[in-house]
């Protein structure tokens, strides 16, 4: 019976399934249709988003699908209700389709008010000029979801937008935002607010907004980040009522103290998001109470003048995984500071960067789980602790900037890095090991002592590999020249790393898709290979300098990005003219070569994009072009030691950024043109070994009050020194030397503000646009620094100075045809380390306050018409290291003194008048006899001490004998342990000598 039953039902099944499947199709049709009817856009809505579309500028055709031959429902960036077919979504964040910037421009026209069933409307990362945010979107009540940030948008905000009570997200935040608010007391009105972003937005003037955020307890997600916020409250203000549960809190880059830490405290059993970095909290040290929010993952208090330590975290409080210190003045020892973090177990990411952190790292067992450990620009010392290793799960480690010294880490206990920056520190041994890091992206190793032999086969499981810096190492490149690396960089930085053992690492022709190349310095000589030249469309830094590559520079104008270019092909043979180059030229270095030709190719690059353009050194002749009016940015030009001839071209006077100009060592004539002027920059003025002529131009008095060097020497400059100079309160370095100059020396150089300042630091003397980088998407190198140089005449030779230049403050008047006395106000100069006022026309006496001047290492005051005595003072500049008073009409006594008596007769040669050591002429009144009596009495007086010296080495060995040998014959205890210890030493020296008998013996043999 049962299975008769069991049979029926089921012919039963088969017999009704086919009806059955036919009425699922029916229903599944019938809902089909009515879905389709739904989503039908509604005319009224579609002709408004038409108007819309018109208002925008579209330059990429993202809105090619609205069209009126489609339903607007399926058009881009649009979404409709499923029951009632009204818009209810518009999204035109073109980024996320996209990923690139292709921003809509345009207005925003009103015909959105169409669309009153508005739910959801993102129209950020888009750019609408600035135009002012449009009220009547306030009206859109139904919206939940308003996103107009990153979009440009000015003026202040409009208070109606609290009249969208729906809202629960509102983003109106942009980093370079010009919009405004003076109140946020519309913010009350929102009280399904859940998450705001206003960051950007300048609330200065908004004193109201502790007090408007408050108050609403539906808010979880705060970002008020770069809003110029105070902690200047009213004072009846009170957190004790407030009803705020932040879970995510971003205050960071305001001006915020530690006033508002009780509106934290509010939230501190709901936070797990806190970003209070780049605030002046005037803290000092971090208060205890960020350890009571316990259930917070995530602490940057980054920048915020921090002082001291951190408080001990308890293990109850500790859920801490994300902690970030940087940027603070935290001066305790780095194993106390991780002390108090050993609660912190679940600790992933610790960012200590660039405080005052000194000692190594202690006990660190507690930080298994660490991921991202960041502790550059410190003072740690020491070496890698032995459980370093138990971070096995690290994937980003920068130490850089620190003095770590010892061996490199066992990197097969990292399986997981990513990143590895132990940059400028003092660490030693081989990269062999390297070869286990198969994960590895960043490889910073520069400015260490590594040695030892680097090989193909250490780098091949580097298949992920893209930033490699080995430069300023001592490392050997063993890889043979048809090596092929398992991978493609895109930033490669090998400065002084290595010796290659072939001549050209031939390897790099490998790699196509770099934008940083630098083989500064690496041994390359002779040619490149032709295929070098091939280079990457991605390159925006190229640096080959410092080598001994020669030969001919290819055409290059179409070899680099579109991007700003860095080339320096300096200090090498490279021979030929300026090869082509392209428009974009950020830096351009083709200094100390063999480069020959006419220089005016260079009107290709005389643009906006030229910062820094250094020719010196090389055999370029010809005219300086007259081409330089578009340049407005350079701000170091350097034609220096060429044969430049002709007259200086006026444009030189557009380059109102220039701060270095070194026309030197050329053959250059004619006069200063009074176009510059009007480069108001400069700090340092060269045109020294030429063949300029004319008085000294006022103007440079006048309006070059930034100038610390100016050197016109070996010219043809006539007339009077202008007393304008005497403006240049920065000038440090004065050389008009080698010219026709006439006239007096300037009393009013005594104003000289500089030189009077007495320091021994450097004072950098170089050429700087600290506001201009490239981004680190394209390699991340900053502007470099361009210190100046130039040769001086120190302590009577020709030198040539560049870093320590900083440190000279001189002055040289020297072979002109100067007149009068030496001005006392001179004396004032305490700073002045080099003073030559030789072969003039000087008069008078030397001044007696010249010893006030007491950093003096050089004076000269040769080929002059000087009179008198020597001043006494002069024996008290102890620095003087080179003094030469000759030929001039001096008399007297040289002053007693070991100073003066140290220097070469020369020094005081053709002074008829002048006697006394280290002149072999006397003086009246000493004599020779009586010099020689006193010798005598001294030679005795001498032997007196020396036979007395030693009567006491005898009586003082004889007592200590005595007294050692009584005591060891009385005290027999004594005498036992004497002989064990010289039985001790024997026994010791005769096991060493039979040691290393053995070892010549087996390496004899061997």
């Amino acid at each position: 019976m049962l299975r008769i039953f069991w049979l029926g039902l089921l012919f039963l099944f088969v017999g009704i399934f086919p009806l059955i499947q036919h009425g699922i199709g029916l229903c599944l049709g019938a809902t089909a249709t009515a879905r389709d009817v739904s989503m039908r856009c509604i005319e009224g809505e579609r002709q408004a988003l038409l108007s819309f579309k018109q208002g925008l500028v579209d330059e990429y055709g993202h809105l090619s699908s609205w069209t009126t031959k489609q339903d607007c429902c399926k058009w881009r960036g649009i979404k409709c209700s499923n029951k009632t077919g009204h818009v209810i979504m518009l999204n035109l964040q073109v980024t996320s389709w996209t990923h690139y910037y292709e921003p809509f421009r345009g207005n925003i026209r009103p015909s959105l008010l169409e669309l009153q069933h508005l739910q959801y409307l993102d129209l950020s990362q888009n750019d609408f000029g600035g135009i002012q945010i449009p009220k009547f979107l306030c009206s859109l009540r139904e919206l939940r979801h308003l996103d107009l940030s990153h979009a440009n948008f000015s003026g202040s905000l409009p208070y109606e937008l609290g009249n969208l009570t729906s809202l629960i997200y509102l983003n109106l935040g942009y980093e370079q935002s010009n919009l405004k608010a003076t109140t946020l007391f519309w913010l009350t009105q929102l009280t399904s607010l859940r998450h705001l972003d206003l960051s950007g937005i300048d609330l200065a003037n908004a004193t109201d907004w502790v007090q408007s955020v408050s108050v609403n307890p539906s808010l979880k997600h705060m970002l008020l980040s770069g809003c110029q916020l105070s902690s200047i409250f009213p004072p009846h203000i009170s957190f004790s009522n407030s009803s705020i549960s932040f879970v995510s809190l971003d205050l960071s880059y305001n001006d915020l103290n530690a006033s508002i830490y009780p509106l934290l405290l509010k939230s501190s059993s709901s936070l797990v998001h806190l970003d209070l970095s780049a605030n002046s909290w005037g803290l000092g040290v971090l208060p205890s109470g960020f350890g009571s929010m316990s259930f917070l993952n995530y602490l940057d208090i980054s920048d915020s003048y921090l002082e001291g330590g951190i408080p001990k975290f308890t293990e109850n409080e500790c859920s801490l995984k994300s902690l970030f210190l940087g940027g603070n003045k935290l001066n305790v020892e780095l194993s106390e500071l991780m002390q108090n973090l050993s609660e912190c177990i679940s600790l992933e990411s610790l960012d200590l960067r660039d405080n005052r952190l000194t000692g190594s790292f202690g006990d660190i067992t507690s930080f298994s789980s660490l991921r991202e450990l960041y502790v550059s620009y410190n003072s740690l010392n020491g070496s890698f602790p032995k459980n370093f290793e138990q971070f096995s799960v690290l994937t980003s480690l920068s130490m850089k900037h620190n003095q770590i010294m010892g061996p490199m880490l066992e990197l097969k206990a990292f399986p997981l890095l990513e990143t590895l920056d132990l940059n400028h520190n003092q660490l030693s041994g081989t990269l062999t090991n390297i070869k286990h890091l198969s994960r590895l992206k960043y490889l910073d190793i520069s400015s260490n002592y590594f040695n030892g032999t680097l090989s193909g086969a250490d780098m091949l499981n580097l298949t992920k590999l893209r930033y490699m810096d080995l430069s300023m190492n001592l490392l050997v490149l063993n890889i043979s020249s048809d090596w092929v690396p398992p991978f493609q960089l895109d930033i490669i930085r090998l400065k002084s790393c290595c010796k290659s053992v072939y001549a050209f690492p031939n390897w790099l022709l490998t790699q196509t898709n770099y934008s940083v190349l630098d083989i500064s310095g690496i041994g390359i000589a002779g040619r490149l290979p032709p295929r070098f030249w091939n280079l990457s469309p991605r390159l925006v830094y190229l640096n080959v300098s410092n080598n001994g590559i020669r030969g001919n520079v290819p055409n290059l104008s179409s070899k680099f990005s579109s991007y700003c270019t860095f080339i320096d092909l300096s200090e090498n043979n490279f021979e030929g003219p300026i090869p082509f180059l392209p428009s974009n030229v950020y830096v351009l270095d083709l200094s100390s070569n063999k480069f020959s030709g006419q220089i005016s190719i260079l009107c290709g690059i005389c643009g906006p994009n030229l910062t820094v353009l250094n020719l010196s050194n090389n055999k370029f002749s010809g005219g300086i072009p007259d081409c330089w009016a578009g340049s407005q940015y350079l701000f170091v030009l350097n034609l220096g030691n060429n044969q430049l001839s002709g007259q200086i071209p006026n444009s030189l006077g557009s380059l109102v950024s220039i701060q270095q100009l070194h026309l030197g060592n050329n053959k250059l004539s004619g006069e200063l043109p009074s176009s510059l002027k009007n480069c108001t920059n400069l700090n340092s003025l060269y045109v020294g070994e030429n063949s300029l002529t004319g008085g000294i131009p006022t103007w440079i008095g006048e309006n070059l009050s930034d100038l610390i060097i100016l050197s016109l020497r070996s010219n043809a400059f006539y007339g009077g020194i202008p007393l304008q100079l005497c403006n240049l309160s920065s000038l440090q370095i004065l050389d008009l030397s080698i010219n026709r100059i006439s006239g007096t020396i300037p009393k009013c150089f005594g104003n000289l503000t500089m030189m009077q300042v007495q320091n021994n630091e450097s004072q950098i003397v170089e050429g700087t646009r600290p506001f201009l980088s490239i981004p680190i998407e394209m390699g991340g190198w900053d502007m470099p620094r361009y210190l100046a140089s130039t040769w001086l005449v120190w302590k009577g030779s020709e030198r040539f100075y560049e870093n320590t230049l900083g440190l000279v403050k001189l002055m040289d008047l020297s072979v002109n045809e100067l007149t009068g006395e030496i001005p006392n106000e001179i004396a004032v100069l305490k700073g002045l380390k080099v003073l030559n006022l030789s072969r003039n026309y000087l008069a008078g006496v030397i001044f007696k306050q010249i010893g006030q001047m007491n950093q003096l290492e050089s004076l000269d005051l040769s080929g002059n018409m000087l009179v008198g005595e020597i001043p006494l003072a002069l024996s008290q500049l102890s620095f003087l290291g080179f003094l030469n008073l000759s030929n001039n009409k001096l008399s007297g006594k040289i002053p007693e003194g070991t100073q003066l008596q140290s220097f070469n007769a020369s020094a005081y040669m053709g002074n008829l008048g002048l006697c006394g050591r280290p002149l072999p002429r006397m003086c009246p009144g000493d004599e020779f006899v009586s010099g020689n009596k006193s010798k005598s009495t001294r030679e005795e007086m001498d032997d007196h001490a020396n036979i007395w010296f030693h009567v006491s080495i005898c009586l003082g060995f004889v007592s200590g004998f005595c007294i050692i040998c009584g005591t060891l014959l009385l005290k027999e205890s004594w005498r036992d342990a004497c002989y064990n210890l010289l039985v001790k030493i024997k026994d010791n020296i005769y096991v060493t000598l039979a040691i290393s008998a053995a070892r010549f013996h087996r390496k004899f043999h061997s």
